[in-house]
């Protein structure tokens, strides 16, 4: 996927030059609308912080406008908000945007058929582009490689028949970072964001369904059913990945204390046969949206999964 920091860089690399003022514009109205395509909604605010964090928010709202009047994007009042709008494609964007080479392995965002019904189910989403800024803030502040379109959301897994043979990540997460030793290193992780909404027991439940997908292999040709990797079979996820991401909960809502239930709730799921066995090769960890907003998620905030005796510290560790 072509790396783009928001920030107009694709045209710089080309040119070796500033981008005029007309350019520009079109970049980052190019970069809103892809950005919506890939979120299916995101406020004003967001948006800046994602496309153009330098400017300010007067130049964003009045580029949304002017996408409204084209008939690219709509607006509609977030519930319990204090008025806040969420920006989204109508079907016209969606069809542009949906043709942007950059958004090849991205799905295609739902547009609404029932303004009324749709805004009560956006909060999740709000959420998970909230996560991806924290991301994208600290790889600006450290000069890493992660911009944009570098959180691919809701990318389907499939490893088995049924509703329980599925995984589908809120993000795969791509970042690429230098070690201690000045080495690149790039790290892909599959997000999960949970607003409380979920019970702790269903939350641990997808480290389950993760652990499966982790240990299932096809069977022989003319088999049917499929059988664990560790049995002698080549994984069905090393088709996708050569190393298989780690997982990374993100949680929000809670409290402190709701958010040490959860986290026990999954570790207690962590001890499991299927999911310890994952989890010897695998990091799981789990942190407060607060705190990485707070203090970056590169800052000692993420718990493993699999000890959270073990104390806080960054994702990647």
């Amino acid at each position: 996927m072509t790396k783009n920091d928001g920030t107009g860089t694709r045209s710089r690399a080309r040119t070796g030059a500033e981008p005029d003022s007309e350019t520009r514009e079109v970049e980052i109205t190019w970069a809103v609308l892809a950005a919506l395509f890939q979120f299916r909604i995101a406020t004003a605010e967001q948006l800046r912080r994602l496309t153009a964090p330098g400017a300010g928010i007067e130049k964003m709202r009045a580029r949304l406008r002017r996408l409204r009047e084209e008939g690219l994007a709509e607006e509609l009042v977030l519930p319990q908000s204090g008025r806040a709008r969420g920006w989204y494609l109508t079907e016209h964007g969606a069809r542009i945007a949906g043709a942007f080479p950059e958004l090849a392995d991205i799905p295609a965002p739902r547009t609404p058929g029932d303004k009324s019904a749709f805004k009560y189910t956006l909060w999740h989403q709000l959420a998970v582009v909230r996560t991806h800024l924290v991301f994208l803030a600290d790889a600006r502040k450290r000069g890493d490689a992660y911009g944009p379109f570098d959180f691919i959301p809701e990318i389907t897994h499939r490893f088995a028949e049924g509703r329980e043979g599925t995984v589908r990540p809120d993000g795969l997460l791509y970042y690429c970072r230098t070690s201690a030793d000045d080495a690149r290193v790039t790290n892909l992780a599959f997000v999960e964001v949970d607003r409380g909404t979920m019970g702790g027991p269903r939350l641990a439940a997808k480290l389950n369904a993760y652990a499966r997908y982790w240990a299932t292999a096809p069977l022989p040709a003319g088999v049917r059913g499929t059988t664990e990797a560790q049995g002698g079979g080549v994984p069905l996820w090393e088709r996708r990945y050569v190393h298989f991401p780690r997982l990374l909960f993100v949680l929000t809502g809670t409290g402190r204390a709701g958010f040490a239930h959860r986290a026990d709730d999954l570790e207690l799921i962590a001890r499991t046969r299927y999911v310890a066995k994952m989890l010897r090769t695998v990091p799981a960890m789990v942190a407060k949206l607060e705190d990485l907003e707070d203090e970056g998620p590169s800052s000692d905030v993420w718990w493993s999964i699999a000890d959270l005796e073990a104390g806080p510290g960054p994702w990647w560790s």
